[in-house]
C-alpha cells in the first residue's frame, strides 16, 4: 500500500518541521551565547582608561566579560574592606573556557592616577597591552577616599 499526502498535509508538515527546526535553532543560539555584562558607570571608567591606552599603542578596545567582570568587581570590593591589596587567585569564578588570565589590582586617589601608575609598571603595562586578551573585567570599590580597581584579562577559546 502506498501512502501518498496530500498537498496541502505536506505544506503543514513541511511548516511544522521548520517551527520546530526555527526552535531548535534559537535556544542552541541562546544557550551559546555570553551572558550578557552590565557594568557600573566606575566599572566603565575603570575600562575607558584602559582601552584608552591600549589605542593610544594601536590596539583595540577590549570588551567586558561576563565572569571576569564578577570577579574583578567583588575582588575590589574585598581589596577596599581589607584596606590592602593582594591578587586573587586568577581561575576562581572563571567559569568560561579560557586559555590564558592576568591581573591588575591597584589603588590610589582616582582611576586616572592608579591607571598612569599601572602604566609606568613594567608588569601591569604588559598585561595592558598584551595582544593576547580577547576581553576584560574591571572592578572599582571605593574606602575612605582610596579608590581601588581590579582589571582581569582573559584570553577565552
Amino acid at each position: 500500500m502506498q501512502y501518498m499526502l496530500s498537498p496541502s498535509t505536506t505544506v503543514r508538515r513541511l511548516r511544522l518541521g521548520l517551527a520546530v527546526v526555527a526552535a531548535a535553532a534559537a535556544l542552541t543560539s541562546t544557550a551559546c551565547e555570553p551572558a550578557k555584562v552590565t557594568i557600573t558607570h566606575q566599572q566603565w571608567v575603570v575600562k575607558d582608561e584602559m582601552n584608552r591606552d591600549r589605542r593610544g599603542a594601536g590596539l583595540w578596545n577590549l570588551p567586558s566579560h561576563y565572569d571576569a567582570t564578577k570577579k574583578a568587581q567583588a575582588w575590589a570590593e574585598k581589596l577596599a574592606r581589607d584596606g590592602r591589596l593582594s591578587h586573587s587567585n586568577l581561575p576562581d569564578g572563571i567559569n568560561s573556557r579560557w586559555c590564558a588570565l592576568g591581573e591588575n589590582v591597584g589603588y590610589g586617589s582616582s582611576v586616572a592616577a592608579i591607571e598612569d601608575a599601572y602604566m609606568r609598571s613594567s608588569g601591569h603595562r604588559a598585561n595592558i597591552l598584551s595582544r593576547r586578551w580577547n576581553a576584560v573585567g574591571t572592578g572599582f570599590a571605593k574606602k575612605d577616599g582610596r579608590v581601588y580597581t581590579v582589571q582581569v584579562f582573559i584570553q577565552t577559546c
